[in-house]
C-alpha cells in the first residue's frame, strides 16, 4: 500500500467515517483499515454527533439516539437488529396438522417446529410405545421425548 491510501484512510478515519465508508472510498482491506483505526488510537466505531454515518453506514445525525445508558446509538441499527431477532422467534401459534399427522405415522417432514413435534410426541404417547420407538418416528432425541412426558405429567 502506497503513503497516498494511507494518508487518505487516515484522513478519512479522523474524519469521523466508519470502516466501510473508508473501504468503499479506498479499496483497503477491512482488517487494514481496522489497523490503522487502532494505530491512530480511534475507536472500534464511530457514534458521535459529528460522524457522518454509524459503523454499518446508516447516516448521522437521522438516525441518532440515546440508549437507556445514555450512550450515542444508530437507531436504524436498532431497528434492524430488532427485526432479526423477531424472525428468528417466530413460531406459529397453531402447529400444522398435517405435518403433525406425518410425524406420528413415522414420515416426518424435513422441519418440524418445536409445537407440531410436541403434538405428535403426545399424539404418539397415547399408544403403547416406547420413547426409542417415539423418537425414531418423530426424528427427535429420546431425551426430547421424555422432556415432553415431564411437560405433559406436571
Amino acid at each position: 500500500m502506497n503513503s497516498d491510501t494511507r494518508q487518505q484512510i487516515a484522513a478519512l478515519l479522523h474524519s469521523g467515517h466508519s470502516d466501510i465508508e473508508v473501504y468503499r472510498r479506498t479499496g483497503a482491506a477491512r482488517t487494514t483499515i481496522a489497523r490503522h483505526r487502532k494505530h491512530l488510537g480511534l475507536p472500534g466505531y464511530h457514534t458521535t454527533a459529528d460522524s457522518p454515518a454509524c459503523r454499518h453506514g446508516h447516516p448521522f445525525p437521522q438516525n441518532l439516539g440515546r440508549n437507556e445508558k445514555g450512550h450515542l446509538i444508530c437507531r436504524e441499527c436498532v431497528r434492524a437488529s430488532n427485526r432479526a431477532a423477531q424472525r428468528r422467534a417466530y413460531i406459529p401459534a397453531q402447529p400444522d396438522e398435517v405435518a403433525v399427522d406425518r410425524a406420528a405415522a413415522g414420515d416426518p417432514p424435513a422441519r418440524l417446529t418445536p409445537r407440531e413435534r410436541h403434538a405428535a410426541i403426545r399424539r404418539l404417547d397415547r399408544q403403547p410405545l416406547s420413547a426409542p420407538a417415539i423418537a425414531g418416528r418423530v426424528g427427535c432425541s429420546t431425551r426430547t421425548v421424555q422432556r415432553v412426558r415431564t411437560k405433559a405429567v406436571s
